[in-house]
């Protein structure tokens, strides 16, 4: 351990560090985390609080590398709070522990101000009780306090009530003082969203104990008079109120995610759910001859309320062999992918859709985590990624496509296609999750099924390029299929895959290249076409077949015949 800094007047702090300061008789843990413990230890020279940080993912070690560790950019923060006049902790030690350069811990020690309340307990116990006028007084200060951090350009990386150590002096008066220091910023003049993000960490945190006239008086004061006019102000309000609700169900979305990272497994559920207990849900599928793939996905979506088919007037048993699993199949003519899915979800009657295609599969694994978070039906989730397994050449593709995630499972009311023929997509108007079990494709039979299909997506990808007035350049024709192949390859590890991964990172980059270059021969045509339209080549009066003549007047003569391309001699 390396100590960076330690006050002259507090030597032992080196030696505390130098064991673990959170096992010792007189230390309480006051916040613990995966990454962080804040720990308050009583020391005979006074107290202290030692903030331990343990870095353990790449993104922290880059932090440190860029920015300094944890400890260390606290340190610089209550340096640069203590020079504009806000109040901090002191500042007594600064230590570090490296490995291989890397920082993997970092311990910053303040004085403890055991005389200070936590603004969030503050409130509850001592001002919420309290009459209006009195506890406008104390929201007067604190917008001040609030205003005067950000007009000396500074902003906190998480300023939340309980970040915010209060101290009553006398009557009226009060001494804020912040903690949680390792993310204070300074810029010369604060951008409106950099404000914003304060008073959303605030408003999320004292503002749910507090009335909705204090938390206006509030907004008030810290905007000072004269007061913006009252159209800026309700927009700045709108604005507030949307972040909040945004960052409760960012929050939200973290809880539930860390929950379930706790379980070793998914939930366990009851053996059969009955529909009383969960959302109905509505599978739409669109297909065209799938004979060989639609019985294994209707079977692995057999458990849901619904089945919608929609069907292209197929010529093999494909709708033979769905009307074994659902009356619900509809025979439309195919107007694009895009069109024909739009189609597919306008008939699910259900609140909740699930999207697959004829050549994939819900695994068990899948089945039961839909069902799980079915079950629950977190209202500030709208959508669910799932990842999706390749099966092609004989084996489960877990590199180069993997893992390839697809909103698949959505509320309806909150969804619309989008995309372009023929890779159309959800768009989404609300919060999404990930799932974690695998939905598997089974993309092509063998590689003359892969290329037929390759020409066919490519002339359908250059068509609506050309629709959209799109047009190749030299950079699209090298550079695009150069990217693809290298992401594939390299980046996504198929070289790992030996000659599959080969091939399949070669058939990617020619993709991109056959579209772009049919994309050239449609655009080049068309304006071609349009040229001999509006300026049609010249010709002689000879090549057009005329001959002058002073007689009965002209007439056409034949062409000569065109000379057959034979051998050279």
């Amino acid at each position: 351990m390396t100590t960076l800094f330690c006050s002259p007047d507090r030597p032992e702090l080196s030696e505390l560090l130098t064991r673990a300061p959170e096992y010792t008789g007189d230390a309480r843990n006051l916040k613990q985390d995966r990454g962080t413990t804040v720990t308050l230890v009583a020391l005979p020279t006074g107290a202290v609080v030692i903030k331990h940080h343990r870095l353990a993912t790449w993104r922290q070690w880059g932090d440190s590398l860029l920015h300094g560790s944890p400890a260390m950019r606290a340190w610089k923060g209550a340096q640069l709070l203590h020079a504009a006049g806000i109040a901090v902790p002191r500042p007594l030690a600064v230590a570090e522990t490296r490995a291989a350069g890397l920082v993997s811990e970092s311990f910053y020690v303040s004085e403890a101000l055991l005389s200070h309340t936590p603004l969030n307990i503050y409130w509850k116990t001592q001002q919420q009780p309290r009459p209006r006028q009195q506890r406008r007084t104390f929201l007067h200060a604190l917008a001040e306090f609030v205003r005067s951090l950000h007009t000396a350009g500074l902003s906190v990386g998480d300023l939340k009530d309980e970040n915010v150590l209060v101290e009553e002096h006398a009557a009226q008066q009060w001494r804020f003082v912040l903690v949680d220091l390792d993310r204070v910023t300074h810029k010369g003049l604060l951008s409106q969203s950099q404000r914003l993000k304060n008073l959303v960490q605030l408003e999320r945190t004292l503002g749910r104990n507090a009335s909705l006239n204090d938390r206006m008086f509030f907004l008030h004061q810290y905007l000072g008079t004269p007061l913006p006019p009252r159209a800026r102000r309700h927009a700045l309000l709108k604005r507030i109120l949307a972040l909040r609700a945004q960052k409760n169900r960012e929050y939200a979305r973290r809880r539930a995610r860390h929950s379930q990272q706790q379980l070793p497994t998914t939930p366990p559920l009851p053996a059969v759910i009955r529909v009383e207990q969960r959302p109905r849900i509505t599978c739409c599928i669109i297909c065209f001859n799938e004979e060989a793939n639609i019985r294994r996905c209707l079977e692995s979506v057999n458990w849901c309320d619904e089945i919608v088919i929609v069907d292209s007037f197929s010529t093999d048993r494909t709708v033979a062999i769905c009307q074994e699993y659902t009356d619900r199949i509809i025979q439309r003519p195919w107007p694009g992918y895009v069109e024909q899915k739009r189609f597919a979800l306008s008939q699910a009657t259900h609140e909740w859709v699930l999207n697959v295609d004829a050549d994939e599969e819900v695994s068990p694994e899948l089945r039961h985590e839909m069902l799980a978070v079915l079950h629950r039906n977190h209202p500030d989730v709208d959508g669910y990624f799932m990842p999706r397994l390749v099966y092609y050449l004989g084996r489960w593709w877990w590199r180069g496509w993997y893992p390839g995630l697809r909103l698949r499972l959505f509320r309806k009311a909150k969804v619309r296609w989008g995309g372009v023929d023929p890779h159309e997509k959800v768009l989404l108007q609300g919060q999404a999750d990930r799932l974690r079990g695998d939905l598997y494709h089974y993309t092509y039979d063998d590689i003359h099924d892969h290329l037929r299909a390759l020409n066919g997506l490519t002339e359908v990808a250059s068509r609506e390029l050309a629709l959209r007035r799109k047009r190749a350049r030299l950079s699209d024709l090298l550079l695009r299929p150069l990217w693809r192949f290298l992401r594939f390859y390299v980046v996504k590890g198929g070289f790992r895959e030996g000659v599959p991964g080969f091939f399949v990172a070669v058939t990617s980059a020619f993709y991109v290249f056959l579209k772009y270059a049919k994309l050239w021969e449609r655009t080049t045509t068309q304006h071609l076409h349009a040229e001999h339209a509006q300026h049609p080549p010249y010709r002689s009066r000879e090549e057009l077949g005329w001959r002058g003549s002073t007689s009965a007047g002209t007439h056409h003569s034949a062409p000569p015949p065109r000379p057959s391309v034979g051998r050279r001699e």
